[in-house]
């Protein structure tokens, strides 16, 4: 009975993801759209691509989990024959699969508009750098909305999530084996660049398992 009521809680915040989600996929694909028509186009583009993933992440992380109990929802839904680690992987499954799935979506698509067209071939060091670090903010801002039921907190997160961005990227398009590609029609994937990526969705992962963990064993709900 609990497993069906799990599986129930997951397509009903699919559910109520579809809208956010199919408008960052329609805003990400216009955005990619646009991107190797002209160099104005590309920047105009690469900011609105990532700041449609960003909007999506802000969304699915304050409507899908911390409104919810703001609007004491999930008290009416411990009530019910599941408990409180079903309620949080179901409400973990769901989220994050209306968020990566669209994020990898968008990236492999990113991917092939960078590979058809007369992009250079080097920036995809930069763009899968970025992307890494959109995936991590999406994981340490979910974690942060399962840690805590403080608005400060979550405010907080956002506002450093996004000022870093501004920060990241201009540190990466200075990074010099990123530097030296950003005109190379061939990618080249040095060992600081892997690591990078790879080391941002750890620390993300790490954060969002460490809060999923804290918030199956909290004895209030409220």
């Amino acid at each position: 009975m609990s497993g069906s009521v799990v599986a129930r809680l997951i397509r009903k915040d699919l559910v109520l993801a579809r809208w956010p989600v199919t408008g960052a996929l329609i805003g990400g694909a216009a955005s990619l759209a646009i991107m190797p028509l002209t160099s104005v186009t590309a920047y105009v583009g690469g900011v609105t691509f990532v700041c449609v993933l960003v909007i999506l992440n802000i969304i699915l992380v304050m409507n899908g989990v911390v409104q919810e109990r703001k609007d004491k929802t999930q008290i009416f839904i411990l009530s019910l024959p599941v408990s409180t680690a079903q309620y949080v992987a179901a409400k973990v499954v769901a989220n994050a699969l209306a968020f990566t799935v669209p994020w990898a979506v968008l990236s492999a698509a990113a991917v092939v508009v960078i590979v058809r067209s007369p992009i250079p071939d080097g920036l995809l060091a930069f763009w899968a750098v970025l992307l890494g670090y959109l995936l991590a903010y999406y994981f340490v801002l979910l974690g942060v909305a399962l840690l805590s039921d403080r608005s400060g907190w979550h405010a907080s997160a956002i506002t450093v999530g996004n000022i870093s961005i501004n920060l990241l990227i201009p540190a990466l398009l200075n990074l010099p084996s990123i530097a030296r590609q950003t005109s190379s029609p061939i990618a080249v994937w040095t060992a600081d660049i892997v690591a990078l990526t790879l080391g941002e969705v750890l620390v993300g992962a790490v954060v969002l398992a460490w809060a999923i963990r804290y918030r199956s064993r909290r004895a209030d709900h409220v």
